[in-house]
């Protein structure tokens, strides 16, 4: 199987750099470089073949990764799916949410995997949580809060919201079964893009009320979830996969063997790529997550 990685900023280099060792672990044939940067592409290495657009890469390849900027997974994904290749957007899975449901509907007609980023899903610490969730442990749930945040000057026309925002949707989604609902909130606004760097949204969640923090202006890097419930609260720290959890006045970390998520989530890819079956993280799921953060951005009182 012959996997192409479209884009190699931050991001995309991570994703290469996994289906690289996928490739020397034989689990995948070859690994193709695109990027419309030519400069990252005289820096790749490790590629078997490199191309500086996503056109000329079609045919030399079975499927797509894309980590791309947000505004251009629907074009991407477009070429990709007509040219019947499966393809995974990291989050969002676009910007729109009639053009996810396009999309899917293309994938649908060629007979094509679609897949989105939703990456927390692959996370030990997050599965964890849902069994926990589902199995009674925290009791009744009555207050759930998630921060997204770091220090990050935008340069041209990135939004807080859809860049930051989707994570903390879809643990939601995957830990609990629900969405965000009833939500209202405020955000900064950049003077001179227009586009939003900070946010807090309200919400409930069943019988739960909600709060993301979503944040550009803030110093510390965050990517936490907290749990209140009646028998038991919790803070999990998303990303370095840790749980402390706390009963009365005793606190006890919760032991959790760390996994490499995108290295997960890509072989999850290359499955569903080679078997046909579309699990665990479904275009549907990517499409419902730009819903509910269109649904989100309306609310929103801009200041």
């Amino acid at each position: 199987m012959d996997i192409g990685v479209v884009g190699l900023g931050y991001w995309g280099s991570k994703v290469f750099e996994e289906y690289c060792g996928l490739r020397d672990d034989n689990v995948i044939d070859s690994v193709v470089a695109v990027d419309a940067d030519p400069e990252a592409i005289a820096d790749v290495t490790g590629a078997d073949d490199t191309f500086e657009s996503v056109s000329d890469a079609v045919d030399s390849v079975d499927a797509l990764h894309v980590a791309t900027s947000n505004n251009s997974h629907f074009p991407i994904a477009e070429i990709a799916l007509k040219n019947e290749k499966d393809v995974l957007l990291e989050k969002p899975l676009t910007t729109d949410r009639g053009d996810a449901f396009d999309l899917i509907q293309l994938a649908s007609e060629k007979g094509c995997i679609l897949q989105t980023g939703h990456i927390f899903r692959f996370a030990n610490i997050i599965r964890e949580v849902k069994d926990r969730y589902e199995n009674g442990y925290f009791g009744e749930v009555e207050h759930v809060t998630l921060r997204w945040t770091h220090d990050f000057q935008p340069t041209g026309g990135e939004d807080v919201t859809w860049d930051l925002l989707p994570h903390p949707i879809d643990i939601l989604n995957f830990v609990t079964d629900e969405w965000p609902v009833d939500v209202s909130g405020f955000a900064n606004i950049n003077a001179d893009t227009g586009h939003r760097t900070a946010a807090h949204v309200a919400f409930s969640l069943g019988r739960a009320k909600g709060l993301i923090q979503v944040s550009w202006l803030d110093k510390q890097r965050r990517r936490s979830l907290e749990i209140a419930g009646t028998r038991r609260s919790a803070k999990i720290e998303c990303v370095g996969q840790k749980m402390t959890v706390t009963d009365g006045d005793s606190a006890e970390t919760i032991d959790v063997a760390a996994n490499n998520t995108i290295r997960a989530e890509a072989e999850n890819f290359v499955t569903a790529s080679e078997t046909g079956k579309n699990t665990f993280n479904s275009a549907i799921v990517g499409a419902r997550t730009v819903g509910a953060i269109e649904q989100i951005n309306e609310a929103l009182i801009n200041d």
